[in-house]
């Protein structure tokens, strides 16, 4: 600023014009095309002016000319390094671009120092094209999870009925278990025909052997079965089972 100000005040002494402002160094748009020429970046150039290690806001109109032909020097370049870049590939231009125009920097001094940095980005019709590649990528992604977890979640449950199966075979109560599993305020119910079958039980074996005993007709055979009933009923009462009475309670008095 010191640097246009004092001309300008000695003008004022002399009354000489005054000269034109110091200019802005403003970010440059310019578009360059992508591999192939069907597309073009817009790529946004930053430049920097350096003198003595101070950084120069604006110029001074003299000093225009230095700033516009650092800026074709940077134009040049750009276009040459993002026609060997894809329009889907923004980044990969931008890194290449950037480093092309370090690489150049030392040789863009006058007046001033200068280095020049460049944003790439892509229009909005790649933008959009862009959105909907991804939106499909991540459709593709959730249903093969979803598959996946489908299976995962399958092989678990038949597993886990696999395993139930495997452990009720062969269980006379499962049935009854079963149903308090699903119905628990069934118990009561349940415990009676279990009782209920138990007593059945007993007299069904009962009644078999007393149908055994009555086929035999020798004495000595019919001591041996009276005596083998007789164990048998001493092991249900073992067994908190009730024992139906004998019709004749006479035939176990000798096996006692």
């Amino acid at each position: 600023m010191r640097k246009w100000l004092a001309p300008m005040l000695y003008r004022v002494q002399q009354n000489q014009p005054e000269t034109e402002p110091p200019v802005d160094i403003e970010p440059f748009i310019l578009s360059s095309p992508a591999k192939g020429d069907a597309y073009d970046f817009s790529v946004t150039l930053f430049r920097t002016a350096t003198s003595g290690g101070k950084r120069a806001r604006a110029l001074l109109s003299d000093e225009v000319p230095e700033a516009e032909a650092v800026l074709q020097r940077a134009c040049q370049e750009v276009r040459t390094t993002t026609r060997q870049f894809e329009i889907t590939a923004p980044g990969a231009a931008e890194q290449a671009t950037n480093e092309r125009l370090q690489a150049i920097s030392g040789s863009m001094t006058g007046v001033y120092r200068w280095a020049v940095r460049a944003e790439v980005n892509v229009p909005e019709e790649i933008r959009q094209l862009n959105r909907d590649a991804h939106r499909k990528q991540h459709d593709i992604r959730a249903d093969a999870a979803a598959a996946l977890l489908q299976i995962k979640s399958t092989d678990e449950v038949r597993q886990e009925w696999q395993d139930f199966l495997t452990t009720v075979v062969g269980s006379a109560q499962v049935e009854h278990a079963i149903k308090l599993a699903v119905s628990p305020e069934q118990l009561p119910q349940i415990i009676a025909e279990l009782v209920e079958q138990r007593q059945q039980g007993a007299q069904q074996l009962l009644g078999t052997v007393d149908s055994i005993m009555q086929r035999y007709e020798t004495v000595d055979m019919l001591n041996f079965m009276v005596k083998n009933e007789t164990v048998l009923r001493r092991t249900l009462e073992l067994l908190g089972l009730p024992v139906p009475p004998l019709e004749d309670e006479t035939l176990l008095v000798g096996g006692m």
